[in-house]
């Protein structure tokens, strides 16, 4: 038996002659084979239709009809059934016939058992073999999507680079290469905007794995019903609109590094799976029953506090150990203040040339403004910035700075003036544009933060712009 196939081959004999049918039959080994037989004619057909072979084999004569009507009625290309015909008589019509509707061998009367048995091992090789390459196929095809949506974003990844001298962030920069060289399953934490997918890019394009794929996934999208699909593929008849095979995303990272952002946004009821995933290095397609290795490199993100994560039951504690090999903080900008002047040029030259503009001198008001705004929004508000900047120009405080700042005091906090209830609708307009702003518009994330449903908080922003 072929050792690649770690189950059952789906044996289908159809004779008419009961004695053949036994012979047969009996001749394959129970323990290597799922054996199913019939001498009936409108049976096979039914049978052939609504199941899937490996191998059927088929006499020519049968009554009423022959083999080659009934691989004619059933045949389906998808479902890779490899055809041996059997037959005592030598018809050269049935012969070119066969070959031109797929059947893979023919075995004259009479023939040795070990004839039969050879050409069922050879065609289960042939089948393996396919079975591989459409597996590959569907990867490259997953793949090549995810490719696509990444040229999109590579300009904008090329220019976040990791830029800057303050101790913290030469401290997660020296952890990182650890990362990269020993391909450790690592946890990056951090507040929004402090660029984590893009310290894991930064870690794959020094490692091991730089030549490998970079597979993202917004743990935040991935709701129940796409979990498993999008993570483990499926097979085509899985489930409703599972019209072809696919590929999930574990198998698309194979070899390489699949990063796993905002971490703690997955539901615990399905972090067994991803743990068990990661601990076992295999994963089953939704609706097949065979294991697929895998080799990939975990790399997880959470804007949350690990420890209150874990208590609060965000995220499994087994699997914290199991993601975390390494803990990597990256800092907040306000902690970084000896990098803005830098990061600050950077970003300047980059969008200068992206928007064709000339590269000209940072005025000194805005260099002040930079120097005391605490940069809630982190690297992403700072570059959102320096892009409004390069397009519009010197600009005054009264004006398009605010832009760049919510409406509050240095604490980042909602001022109080009237002191009456009239001013608790504006502080509540306040908090949920601050919630939009630091997670870029993403209705999802501001939800959570705000401790709302997608639901409610997409009424109060109706409400709140019909009252505008």
């Amino acid at each position: 038996m072929n050792k690649t196939l770690e189950r059952k081959i789906k044996l289908f004999i159809v004779d008419d002659d009961e004695f053949s049918l036994e012979n047969i039959s009996l001749s394959f080994d129970q323990n290597n084979y799922e054996i199913s037989a019939t001498g009936n004619s409108e049976e096979a057909i039914n049978l052939l239709k609504s199941n899937t072979f490996d191998i059927a084999i088929l006499d020519l004569k049968l009554q009423g009809t022959t083999g080659l009507e009934i691989i004619e009625k059933t045949r389906d290309e998808k479902k890779l059934t490899k055809y041996i015909l059997i037959t005592g008589y030598s018809e050269e019509e049935a012969f070119i016939k066969a070959n031109r509707i797929g059947v893979s061998d023919i075995l004259k009367k009479p023939y040795e058992e070990f004839q039969l048995h050879s050409s069922v091992e050879k065609l289960i090789q042939i089948k393996a073999l396919e079975e591989e390459n459409i597996a590959y196929k569907e990867k490259l095809q997953k793949e090549n999507s995810v490719l696509k949506e990444q040229m999109k974003k590579r300009f904008e990844n090329d220019q976040n680079i990791m830029i800057g001298e303050s101790p913290k962030l030469k401290e997660a920069l020296i952890k990182a290469k650890s990362v990269a060289e020993y391909s450790l399953n690592t946890l990056l934490v951090g507040e929004t905007g402090t660029g984590k997918e893009l310290f894991a890019r930064y870690i794959q394009r020094n490692g091991a794995r730089q030549n490998e794929p970079f597979i993202p996934v917004n743990c935040a999208a991935l709701n129940e019903s796409l979990f498993d699909s999008e993570l483990f593929g499926y097979e085509k008849g899985a489930f409703t609109n599972a019209l072809q095979s696919h590929a999930g995303l574990f198998e698309v990272a194979n070899k390489g590094i699949l990063f796993l952002d905002e971490i703690t946004e997955i539901p615990v009821q399905h972090q067994a799976k991803l743990l068990r995933a990661i601990e076992e290095r295999k994963i089953k397609r939704v609706g097949s029953t065979k294991e697929i290795e895998i080799d990939v490199q975990i790399l997880s993100s959470t804007n949350r506090n690990i420890h209150e994560a874990i208590t609060k039951g965000f995220l499994r504690e087994d699997l914290y150990h199991r993601i975390g090999s390494t803990v990597i903080e990256l800092p907040p900008l306000r902690e970084r203040k000896e990098d803005l002047r830098a990061l600050a040029n950077h970003f300047h030259t980059v969008f200068s040339r992206m928007f064709d503009k000339p590269i000209q001198n940072i005025s000194d008001d805005v260099w002040s403004f930079i120097e005391n705004n605490r940069w809630e929004g982190n690297i992403r508000e700072f570059s959102n910035f320096i892009k409004n900047y390069c397009l519009f120009g010197t600009i005054s405080r009264s004006e398009n700075y605010q832009i760049a700042s919510l409406k509050s005091n240095s604490n980042n906090s909602f001022t109080f003036n009237s002191g009456n209830f009239d001013e608790l609708e504006e502080a509540k307009i306040w908090l949920i544009n601050r919630a939009m702003k630091m997670y870029d518009g993403n209705k999802t994330l501001a939800a959570q933060h705000l401790g709302l449903s997608y639901q409610g908080l997409a009424y109060l922003l109706k409400n709140t712009n019909n009252s505008n």
